[in-house]
C-alpha cells in the first residue's frame, strides 16, 4: 500500500513537472522567434534594436534568477513561482497590443517572470533521492523542454496562415494560463543556505556544466535571435516557412534527448565531446550554405547539440550537489545562460549590422575553440 502511494506521488509531481514545462517552455520559445519578427517586420526595428529587444529578456531574467530566486527560502519561491505565472501569462496581452515603446516594457516583464519559474522547475524535478529516478525525471524533463520547442514554432506556424503576428501572442495567453494552473502544484523542497554561493563557484562540476553549454548556447542565441530574419532575407521564405524550420531543429533536439532519456548517459565527457563536434558541424554548414535545403539540414545538424548539451550539464549539476545545495546551483547555472542571452544578441546584432551574417558565424568558430581549451581540462578532473 505505502509503495503504491509512494508511486502516485511520484506519478503525480512528473506529470506536474512535465505540464508546467511543456505550457511555459513552448510559449516562451514562440516568444524568443517571434519577438524579433515583430520588431523587425512591424515596429520596423534595426538588427542592432533586435538584439537588445532580446538581450532584454535575458538581463530581466538574469537579475531575477541572481538577486531575488537565489536568496529565497522554499515558502517564499513557491509564492514568487506562482505570482510569476500569473504574470507571465498577462504578457502575451501586452505583447498583442505593444508599439515601439510598451514592447520593451513586456519583453522585460516576460523575462523577469522566467527568470523566477525556471530554476524552480529545475530544482522540482531535481529533487528525487535515488540517482536512477533523478536522472530519469531530468531527462524527461529535458524531453518535454524539447517536445515545447517543437510544437511552440509548428502551432505558431499553423496559426500564422490566418492570423498576424500580433494576434498569435494573443492565442498563446492560453499556454501562459494552463502553465499557471500546473504552478499551483509544483514543489518546493526545503533547503539548508548555509555557504551555498561559496560551493557553488568552487565546484568542478559546476564549472563543467557552465562550461558545456557556453560552448552551444553562444551560437544558439544568434539561431533564435537572428536566424528567422536571415531565412527571409537570404531565401526569400515566408514566416510560416520560418516557424516549420525552426520545428525541423527542434524535432531534432527532441530525438536527442528521447535517445538520452531511453539510454541516461554513463559517460558525461563522451556525450559532450559529440554535442560540441555537431556544433562545430552545423556552424560550418551554415557558413557553407548557399539554398534552403543545406540551411535547413545544417539546423538539424545543430538541433542534435540543442538536445544533449542542456540535459548533460543539468545531470553533471545533479551529480555535483546535494540536494540542499542545487536551488543555488540551478539558479547560478540559469542565470549564467541568461547572462549569455544579453551578451550575444547585443553584440552578434552590432556585428551582423557591419560584418555580416557568415562572418559572425565564423567568430563563434574562433570562441568555440577557445572555450574547449578550459573545459577539456575541468572535465579531466570531472572524471577523474
Amino acid at each position: 500500500m505505502m509503495k503504491n502511494k509512494n508511486n502516485l506521488s511520484l506519478l503525480f509531481s512528473v506529470i506536474v513537472i512535465i505540464g508546467t514545462t511543456f505550457f511555459i517552455r513552448s510559449s516562451n520559445n514562440m516568444v524568443g522567434t517571434t519577438l524579433p519578427l515583430l520588431g523587425k517586420y512591424v515596429l520596423n526595428f534595426s538588427q542592432f534594436q533586435i538584439g537588445l529587444l532580446v538581450a532584454l529578456l535575458s538581463l530581466s531574467s538574469f537579475l531575477t534568477t541572481v538577486l531575488i530566486n537565489a536568496k529565497l527560502n522554499s515558502r517564499e519561491r513557491r509564492f514568487a513561482f506562482i505570482f510569476s505565472a500569473a504574470a507571465y501569462a498577462l504578457t502575451f496581452i501586452g505583447f498583442w497590443e505593444s508599439n515601439v515603446l510598451t514592447i520593451w516594457l513586456f519583453s522585460a516583464v516576460s523575462g523577469a517572470t522566467l527568470g523566477l519559474i525556471m530554476p524552480n522547475i529545475i530544482t522540482s524535478a531535481g529533487l528525487f533521492d535515488d540517482q536512477k529516478v533523478r536522472e530519469r525525471v531530468l531527462s524527461l524533463y529535458t524531453i518535454t523542454l524539447s517536445m515545447s520547442l517543437v510544437a511552440g514554432p509548428a502551432i505558431e506556424a499553423y496559426l500564422l496562415k490566418f492570423l498576424s503576428l500580433r494576434s498569435v501572442f494573443l492565442s498563446f495567453t492560453v499556454f501562459g494560463l494552463t502553465a499557471l494552473l500546473f504552478s499551483l502544484f509544483l514543489k518546493f523542497p526545503e533547503e539548508n543556505r548555509i555557504k551555498e554561493k561559496i560551493t557553488v563557484l568552487k565546484n568542478n562540476g559546476f564549472r563543467v556544466a557552465l562550461l558545456n553549454i557556453l560552448i552551444y548556447n553562444i551560437p544558439f542565441s544568434i539561431i533564435i535571435s537572428f536566424l528567422g530574419i536571415y531565412e527571409r532575407e537570404y531565401f526569400g521564405i515566408g514566416l510560416a516557412e520560418v516557424s516549420l524550420i525552426f520545428s525541423l531543429f527542434f524535432f531534432s533536439s527532441f530525438s536527442s534527448r528521447l535517445f538520452l532519456f531511453i539510454k541516461p548517459p554513463q559517460k558525461i565527457a563522451v556525450g559532450m565531446i559529440v554535442s560540441i563536434s555537431l556544433t562545430i558541424v552545423g556552424i560550418v554548414l551554415i557558413i557553407l550554405s548557399h539554398n534552403i535545403i543545406i540551411f535547413a539540414i545544417s539546423l538539424v545538424i545543430m538541433g542534435v547539440p540543442h538536445g544533449l548539451a542542456y540535459p548533460l550539464s543539468v545531470i553533471t549539476l545533479g551529480r555535483s550537489f546535494k540536494p540542499e545545495h542545487r536551488n543555488v546551483a540551478n539558479s547560478y547555472y540559469f542565470s549564467s545562460m541568461m547572462l549569455i542571452g544579453i551578451i550575444v544578441p547585443v553584440a552578434g546584432g552590432f556585428l551582423i549590422d557591419n560584418i555580416g551574417f557568415k562572418f559572425v558565424f565564423i567568430l563563434l568558430l574562433l570562441i568555440i575553440a577557445l572555450l574547449i581549451i578550459p573545459l577539456t581540462r575541468e572535465l579531466k578532473i570531472f572524471v577523474g
